[in-house]
């Protein structure tokens, strides 16, 4: 029996969208419906501990900050290793993460808090850090295995038949992430590329030696993290004028209906 084309298409994309929402290991197979139920279930732990959050005067912030790493911060990061990430989810990731840490303290409009300052207040750093950590981690961890297990063997198949693109901008995954990450660093000693099977196999024999992994791994991580220190300075430059400008138009408002009242 024929099938037009067309419809075959739509039923592949159908099956693609359904794939995506499986369970398997308590994760999703999609990232991005992964990373929003990540984000649902760490939130219903946070809200279910609100009267931990409340009681700044009778819980210490170690003691809050211990709990949420623990019992919150856990959940929102289960099998963060294996998130595609674009530069947009980053950044969502960590106004999440933010969010969180200013419940934690109980800081609620109109007090603001700046993002480096409460960055150094909780001792926490920015999400996407800790998730490039582990992306890393568990990256080193594969290569360091047998080459016919199944991760080595999905990737050699993938940059062996890489050839053959399809046109178009390509879909994020977890290798336009892992070379997103390589470009990043500005050490020569390194390697700066993933496009091919030489490049993969350059980055297992460093994965071997654990030492050149860990110098690899944070010449990476420092990259990411001066990048992310200018991010978060100019949020908090943001967040001041903000701040100035509500104050002035409060003082504003307020001047005018003390003018009013003298009509």
């Amino acid at each position: 029996m024929f099938i037009p084309t067309k419809l075959n298409t739509h039923s592949f994309k159908k099956t693609e969208k359904i794939g995506k929402k499986v369970k398997k290991v308590g994760s999703l197979l999609g990232d991005t419906e992964d990373i929003e139920r990540r984000k649902q279930l760490s939130n219903l732990v946070l809200q279910k501990l609100s009267s931990i959050w409340i009681r700044n005067d009778k819980v210490k912030q170690v003691t809050r900050l211990n709990l949420y790493r623990a019992l919150v911060k856990s959940i929102l990061l289960y099998n963060c290793g294996t998130w595609s990430l674009t530069k947009q989810e980053e950044h969502k990731l960590n106004t999440f993460h933010r969010r969180q840490l200013r419940t934690i303290l109980n800081i609620k409009y109109p007090t603001f808090i700046k993002n480096n300052a409460l960055y150094q207040k909780t001792g926490e750093t920015p999400i996407s850090l800790t998730i490039l950590e582990a992306r890393w981690r568990l990256f080193g961890h594969i290569l360091r295995q047998a080459i016919n297990t199944s991760p080595n063997v999905a990737m050699t198949k993938y940059f062996k038949t890489e050839g053959s693109k399809q046109r178009g901008r390509p879909k994020a995954s977890i290798v336009t992430t892992l070379r997103r990450d390589l470009k990043s660093h500005n050490n020569d000693h390194w390697p700066t590329r993933l496009h091919s099977i030489n490049d993969l196999e350059n980055l297992r024999d460093i994965a071997q030696n654990r030492s050149d992994w860990k110098h690899l791994t944070t010449a990476i991580y420092r990259s990411a993290q001066a990048e992310m220190s200018v991010d978060v300075a100019a949020d908090g430059h943001y967040l001041t004028n903000y701040t100035f400008f509500s104050f002035y138009r409060n003082s504003q408002s307020s001047s005018n209906e003390q003018y009013f009242r003298y009509f």
